[in-house]
């Protein structure tokens, strides 16, 4: 199957390149740049009965007429190919919440899914119109679109936030929607929402989200993430650390005449803690999890943990000894492994906060 994306180096764009990744299905994918629409190569790329989903859209700008001009000239440039190649294929196109504002986005978006229901009636191709509420998730943009984002961002970089009002609002977790999106692929049926939102107060995430402070960064442990949307949050939280510079940590390490001991984790939840011996030059891993949190603990030996973001070549690189034992937090859709650079046997302790089971095992080979 041929796969159209637009806004591929989006948030949503990113997250279902990712998702594809991990479907395990022989798609065919092919990006739709900001110069496809900028120029006539847009016409070339498209075929008739091909899917695409089109995420690309521009939020914010310098003044609102800018926006929507911006986003009137993208939509109107696929509707016009569209309608030149009598397109018969399948068609995606996320719109927002925000259409029943005033905003010039919100308006800009309706316009378009408004024309693109028409033009699917007509041409006869199958139309997906997804209106979303507040998406959030990892790698999304602080100060952009997401409040949790910019409270992410900013209670980690110890920034206060403000809350300026406390209603409650509608929230979808940015995979829950593209496991949707994969689905409705293999069936055809629209997608429905009512399902993946959570409704929830601002004020009241904002608390989990400084308790998430409170319990990874001063107490070294993890918080209670029994719910879906708890881990959900955990993880986005988790994204905006700056994994170049806070890792590793040492363990606080109390000796005398009998020898070591050191607090590893405190969790608030379920887990699992698992050890591994590894053999000199040898290494584990080398695969990525969509939501499993993961601590390494090197407590002998010493070893290399190298960590990649999945569409990333960036490679980030820690090296841990056990004489001094530490750590590294392992953040969801960064393929990794840890190495045994030394003499002797590594020891690690590995931990995740759920049990191991093989049919969901969550976990995707990749090399680093």
């Amino acid at each position: 199957m041929r796969i159209l994306i637009s806004g591929y180096t989006g948030f949503l764009g990113g997250h279902f390149l990712r998702a594809l990744k991990t479907s395990n299905k022989d798609f065919n994918i092919i990006p739709l740049t900001k110069s496809d629409f900028e120029s006539s190569e847009l016409s070339s790329k498209i075929k008739k009965n091909d899917t695409i989903f089109h995420f690309a859209g521009v939020n914010r700008d310098s003044t609102e007429q800018i926006v929507y001009e911006k986003n009137e000239i993208i939509n109107q440039r696929l509707h016009k190919e569209l309608e030149k190649l009598k397109f018969s294929g399948n068609l995606y196109f996320t719109s927002s919440i925000q259409e029943e504002s005033e905003s010039a986005y919100g308006l800009a978006k309706k316009k378009a899914r408004k024309r693109f229901i028409n033009q699917s009636k007509k041409l006869s191709y199958n139309f997906h119109g997804i209106i979303c509420p507040n998406l959030f998730g990892p790698f999304c943009k602080p100060n952009y679109n997401s409040f949790i984002a910019t409270f992410c961002f900013q209670i980690i970089n110890n920034i206060k936030p403000e809350l300026k009002h406390n209603k409650k609002i509608s929230l979808i977790y940015v995979n829950d929607l593209i496991d949707k999106l994969l689905i409705s692929l293999d069936t055809n049926d629209q997608i429905k929402l009512e399902d993946i939102t959570y409704e929830k107060k601002i004020g009241d995430v904002l608390n989990q989200l400084n308790n998430f402070k409170k319990v990874y960064f001063d107490d070294n442990g993890f918080p209670n993430i029994y719910s879906h949307f708890d881990q959900c949050l955990f993880n986005t939280f988790m994204s905006y650390i700056d994994f170049d510079y806070y890792f590793p940590k040492s363990y606080k390490v109390h000796e005398d005449d009998r020898g070591s001991f050191a607090e590893l984790i405190r969790t608030f939840s379920m887990g699992q803690s698992s050890m591994s011996i590894t053999k000199k030059n040898q290494t584990r891993g080398n695969h990525f999890h969509t939501r499993k949190i993961e601590r390494f603990s090197v407590i002998k030996g010493k070893a290399l943990v190298s960590i990649r973001e999945l569409l990333s070549d960036k490679i980030i690189k820690f090296e841990l000894d056990g004489s001094s034992p530490s750590y590294v937090d392992i953040p969801i859709w960064h393929t990794h492994n840890i190495k045994n650079i030394g003499e002797k046997d590594l020891i690690t302790i590995f931990w995740i906060n759920e049990h191991y089971e093989d049919k969901t095992s969550d976990t995707y080979p990749e090399i680093v």
